[in-house]
Formats: structure tokens, C-alpha cells, sequence
């Protein structure tokens, strides 16, 4: 590929990641989130709105840190790095269809 379609398809790629991390974030501490449905009462309600922002700002650093030293582009790196790519780019896709849809 030339450097400006890399370019590119590794903005598209960080883009649908950093989408899905706050996607899943976003489900995650939603009232009757999917933590709250598998822990039940253990799960503190009041908890809720100040944890959320921490996970989008750990995955949103975390991705940022690895898109600029060029590991999120999908078929380099070892098996694990690629599948984790390909889940939050299908989750960053899934969310933008919900999202969509509202």
C-alpha cells in the first residue's frame, strides 16, 4: 500500500477502536450495564457515573500510545495484538450502528 492509503486505514482503524473502547465503556456503566447484570447486587449503583470516564481515558491513552508507534495497523505485530485490533474495530462498528439507529 502507498503511505497515503496506510495513512488512512490506520486513522479509520484508530478511529472505530477508540469508538468501540468508549462504546463498551459506555454499556459497561449505562444503568443495568452489563457488569450490573453479572455481578447483581455487588455492583454499587452509586459507583457508576464517576468510574466511566476512567476506562475511556485508559483506553483512549493506551490506543493513542500504540497507534503512533505504528502497532495498530491490522497484520503486523504477534496474533493476539491483531485479534484484539479486529474485536474493538467490529465493537467500534457495532456501536456506531446502535448509536445510529437512536
Amino acid at each position: 500500500m502507498n503511505k497515503a492509503t496506510e495513512t488512512i486505514w490506520n486513522t479509520i482503524a484508530f478511529t472505530l477502536i477508540l469508538i468501540g473502547i468508549v462504546g463498551l465503556s459506555w454499556g459497561a456503566f449505562q444503568e443495568n450495564g452489563w457488569p450490573e447484570r453479572l455481578l447483581g447486587v455487588f455492583w454499587d449503583a452509586s459507583t457508576r457515573q464517576p468510574l466511566l470516564i476512567v476506562p475511556i481515558i485508559g483506553g483512549a491513552l493506551l490506543t493513542v500510545s500504540v497507534f503512533l508507534r505504528g502497532g495498530l495497523t491490522p497484520g503486523r505485530g504477534n496474533f493476539f495484538s491483531g485479534v484484539l485490533i479486529y474485536v474493538l474495530m467490529a465493537c467500534g462498528i457495532y456501536y456506531i450502528y446502535l448509536w445510529c439507529l437512536a
